[in-house]
């Protein structure tokens, strides 16, 4: 397969110059990133872990047990460290979408009052 140049835009004067945006999609989008936040952040609030009441059924098997808690442990700890990142950068981000949501419409409003 080659590549192709891709075709000349169409300057024939029908379509807006510039980004054509509507802010109610950057908006929706946002709203979509913090509710992945909430999302990620209950996963993390809800990733298990053994604690030394769960071990008494494993009181049979005290090595094996020992062994699979500590890595099921270690697990979880990265899982929750990461959710936390991520619910984070969502949240940050989402509010930078929504700030770039202010902005188009506010450039809109300029563009159509000049």
């Amino acid at each position: 397969m080659s590549a192709r140049l891709a075709p000349p835009p169409d300057d024939t004067g029908n379509r807006p110059n510039g980004y054509d945006v509507s802010e109610g999609y950057v908006r929706k989008f946002a709203g979509t990133m913090d509710s992945s936040a909430v999302g990620v952040d209950t996963v993390k609030h809800w990733t298990p872990r053994f604690e030394g009441w769960h071990l008494i059924p494993m009181a049979g098997v005290p090595i094996v047990g020992l062994m699979f808690v500590d890595r099921f442990n270690t697990v979880s700890d990265a899982w929750q460290d990461c959710a936390g990142i991520l619910s984070r950068l969502l949240r940050d981000d989402s509010g930078k979408v929504f700030q770039a949501a202010d902005n188009y419409a506010a450039a809109d409003r300029k563009s159509k009052t000049a």
